[in-house]
């Protein structure tokens, strides 16, 4: 595929992906994007549950929220996006979401630019539609994005761009979760965050009365005190989880960019695949990510301070939300020694790492 002229390349529109572990998965993406037009500006149209991941990225220029049910509601509100766009001049739309409408709004908004995957019948409207062959399916989430990004580069493996997604906060940020931390008496110490809940489907999740289990050995033998995120809906097994224990249970009751600032203050991070582990990854923080029907080697945590747990069982990986035979062994086997141990393992390297410092 031809690559579109640098030098013409000045006003760049990325479509994100509408999840937010997808989301932080194509931050290295974008990172690439950015080093292949240096001198052009990236704007990020998000979705708003999405959006918080690309705040502060050096390599973003601004966000335009995609709020379809408000502002952007129906025909008129789709065609109000799309004035807005084309007000905008963009001179490449970069399509990480597969959808047909993202392909569809990037045309009608006059892009002269536009590529992505060849994905939901919409390669006709792309410029450069990018062939999804069956290797690419086969690989990490990171590698789909940076596919994108690399085709649109005549360095197509640049070394100098990472492979590991990165967060960033504002010190302002940093400085909010840590007079939250010493005002909750969490000052000092082990703070260990948990996400029990995941809301693809029950075969993703490990069984919270485990949760429950593994951080009660955290605080008897670590004296770790506890952070409890998700959405509203994890409220009920967020509750479960603390009963009885030293801790907060934050799921529903904070915004997006506050869980991330509080997450980057945890000493360890258990989780199963979902959003919030991505977010925990990219933000360097030592985490233990559960793996039950989905697969890790495709979409599984980056980084030098993640342990993955999961179980070779013949019907896993099935990516199915619920168990079709009923028994979610994957997570079954899954036991709480086998949680507890990557997370004291995690735990002692990072203090060994500090005693070395």
């Amino acid at each position: 595929m031809l690559q579109p002229d640098i030098t013409v390349i000045k006003n760049i529109l990325i479509r994100a992906p509408n999840w937010i572990g997808d989301a932080a998965l194509c931050l290295p993406a974008i990172e690439a994007l950015k080093a292949a037009y240096p001198q052009a500006e990236i704007t990020a149209l998000a979705r708003p549950w999405v959006s918080p991941v690309f705040l502060n990225n050096p390599s973003i220029k601004r966000i335009i929220e995609y709020d379809k049910g408000g502002m952007h509601r129906g025909i008129s509100g789709r065609l109000k996006l799309i004035q807005d766009i084309k007000r905008r001049g963009f001179d490449m739309a970069v399509l990480f979401q597969n959808a047909f409408e993202a392909a569809l709004v990037a045309f009608m908004a006059g892009i002269p630019v536009r590529t992505g995957y060849a994905r939901d019948f919409r390669g006709f409207l792309l410029t450069h539609p990018i062939r999804v062959e069956q290797n690419i399916k086969k690989t990490h989430q990171v590698f789909y994005y940076l596919k994108i990004a690399a085709s649109l580069s005549k360095n197509r493996q640049s070394s100098d761009v990472s492979r590991q997604p990165k967060i960033y906060l504002t010190e302002e940020e940093k400085s909010r979760a840590d007079d939250f931390l010493t005002k909750n008496g969490m000052g000092d110490g082990v703070v260990v965050g948990m996400a029990p809940g995941a809301s693809y489907g029950p075969a993703k999740r490990w069984m919270a009365d485990r949760f429950k289990e593994a951080a009660g050995r955290l605080a008897d033998d670590y004296g770790a005190k506890l952070f409890l995120f998700g959405g509203k809906d994890d409220r009920e097994i967020c509750n479960n989880v603390l009963d009885g224990l030293n801790g907060l249970n934050l799921a529903g009751e904070i915004d997006l960019r506050t869980s991330i600032a509080l997450l980057s203050r945890c000493s360890l991070f258990i989780t199963n695949d979902s959003g919030p582990m991505h977010l925990a990854a990219s933000l360097g923080v030592p985490t233990v990510a559960v793996f039950g029907s989905t697969d890790p080697k495709l979409t599984g945590p980056l980084g030098d301070r993640v342990r993955v747990v999961k179980k070779d069982i013949a019907c896993s990986p099935c990516l199915e939300r619920e168990c079709k035979y009923g028994h979610y062994e994957c997570m079954k086997m899954i036991s709480v020694d086998d949680v507890y141990s990557a997370a004291a393992h995690l735990l002692e390297e990072n203090k060994q790492g500090v005693e070395n410092f």
